[in-house]
């Protein structure tokens, strides 16, 4: 039976998946498809933004660079998603800034996230940086900071912030759960058709 097999090179990762072919056999009548249900369908969106997200993850991340959290105090946080959108890139241009005079390309991640009761968050994966440079850039509550570790598969980070964070604002980001980035590097991909038994 003809397979296909997918090689994707993203960092220090290679993933390779093996794929039957759908095609029909001569003669046979072709099955009726039916749509997904909705449910379904955005199963198999959500599984595709992980897989794309890991991979520009993988390829741009590496062990020591950081998953922030900037969270907000009470008193601080805004009243609206508008205004917090403002605080966000008021965020961005300022870390910007601060990677520009070491002389860096700023390479980023962010989703934003609600809470149930209200406290509103910003999650981002970025290059490794000065902690103190990070605080100087926001003044509006806590920054948690976990390192990334040395196996170049950022997997579950990626799962994590799009299914558990940026599933509900799938609109915000034009369809996507998470911010999508121009200046990331991209995984390569290389297939082939293979002839089974």
């Amino acid at each position: 039976m003809p397979y296909w097999i997918r090689r994707v090179y993203a960092g220090k990762t290679v993933e390779i998946k093996k794929y039957y072919s759908r095609k029909h056999k001569p003669k046979e009548k072709r099955a009726k498809t039916g749509e997904p249900s909705r449910p379904e369908q955005e199963e198999v969106n959500i599984r595709r933004q992980t897989e794309q997200l890991r991979w520009k993850l993988n390829c741009n991340f590496q062990a020591g660079d950081m998953f922030i959290t900037f969270s907000y105090r009470k008193d601080e946080r805004p009243d609206t998603y508008k205004e917090m959108l403002k605080q966000k890139d008021k965020l961005i241009r300022d870390l910007r800034k601060q990677y520009k005079k070491i002389g860096k390309e700023f390479k980023y991640v962010y989703v934003l996230e609600t809470g149930d009761k209200g406290a509103r968050h910003i999650h981002m994966v970025i290059e490794s940086m000065d902690t103190k440079t990070i605080k100087k850039c926001w003044d509006r509550g806590r920054i948690h900071i976990r390192l990334l570790d040395d196996t170049g598969q950022y997997g579950k980070l990626a799962s994590y912030l799009v299914k558990e964070k940026g599933r509900k604002k799938m609109e915000k980001y034009g369809g996507k759960t998470y911010s999508p980035i121009q200046e990331f590097k991209t995984a390569t991909h290389r297939e082939r058709c293979d002839l089974g038994m």
